[in-house]
């Protein structure tokens, strides 16, 4: 039966609205062709298959963590990068005075040479883009975004350098047994800080990612409320309007209302 009364609201526009406050569930979500959020249910009965919708809603919980969780640590991470990359260069300049006033000093490792070897590299990572057009005759605007094969192994090789650099300074270092203690306190200096830049670049990111995670999937943090999106309760606060067959009527007096539904789909009656 019909019920006497009901509830005339603006479903339309605040279902739309409220979709994007709303929390993030247990089997994740998935963005809909409108921009909604759908549920691993939802596309099940959207004729999606189980393992696809699967990976679609574990997809769109994870990009939420990671705007959550950047979004919150965003500013912390930059001000630490800035700070670490200024400490980093310090570090070189102060390290390449040592390598001038003790290259000759007697070691039985070439811990000089890793000195070196550090200083080229942190020049050849700044100086990528004008390697890459002036010695490798390559320039993105006049070639295209495709890298030709020549500057795709340069730049890798740039980067395995520069990962390569501190395991490969650990070792010589631990085999050091007779070498100038500035040598050592130098390239030592310099692994620990690479290893505070993995840390604080890497681990500690990863680790509050996990956490975010973990947190958000049993509800205990909420994610953040777009600017567009709806109050909580909004649904709950719109007025009820009892239903008049003389106030449905599509005339023009005050008071009178649309005797269409707006968001219904089909014919309705009271």
């Amino acid at each position: 039966p019909t019920p006497p009364t009901f509830q005339i609201r603006h479903l339309l526009m605040a279902s739309s609205l409220a979709a994007d406050g709303g929390r993030a569930g247990p089997s994740g979500s998935s963005t809909g062709p409108s921009g909604t959020l759908l549920s691993h249910d939802e596309m099940l009965e959207q004729g999606v298959p189980r393992r696809e919708a699967s990976r679609l809603a574990v997809r769109a919980s994870l990009t939420q963590v990671l705007e959550v969780s950047f979004a919150r640590m965003a500013r912390s991470i930059l001000c630490a990068a800035l700070l670490l990359m200024v400490g980093m260069m310090v570090i070189l300049v102060w390290s390449q005075f040592v390598y001038s006033d003790h290259q000759h000093d007697h070691c039985d490792q070439p811990l000089a040479f890793m000195l070196r070897m550090i200083f080229i590299i942190v020049v050849v990572q700044g100086m990528q883009r004008d390697i890459s057009r002036h010695c490798l005759c390559y320039d993105m605007a006049r070639d295209g975004p495709v890298q030709p094969m020549r500057v795709r192994v340069f730049r890798w090789l740039s980067v395995l350098s520069a990962v390569v650099w501190p395991v490969a300074a650990g070792y010589l270092l631990y085999k050091t047994h007779d070498c100038s203690g500035a040598l050592k306190t130098a390239v030592a200096v310099i692994i620990g800080y690479y290893a505070t830049l993995v840390v604080v670049l890497l681990v500690v990111p990863g680790l509050f990612i996990s956490v975010m995670l973990c947190l958000i999937r049993r509800g205990l943090v909420r994610l953040p409320r777009r600017p567009g999106a709806a109050p909580e309760g909004l649904l709950e606060r719109l007025p009820t309007v009892d239903f008049d067959p003389s106030r449905f009527n599509d005339g023009s007096e005050p008071g009178s209302l649309a005797s269409a539904c707006a968001v219904c789909l089909e014919a309705f009656d009271a």
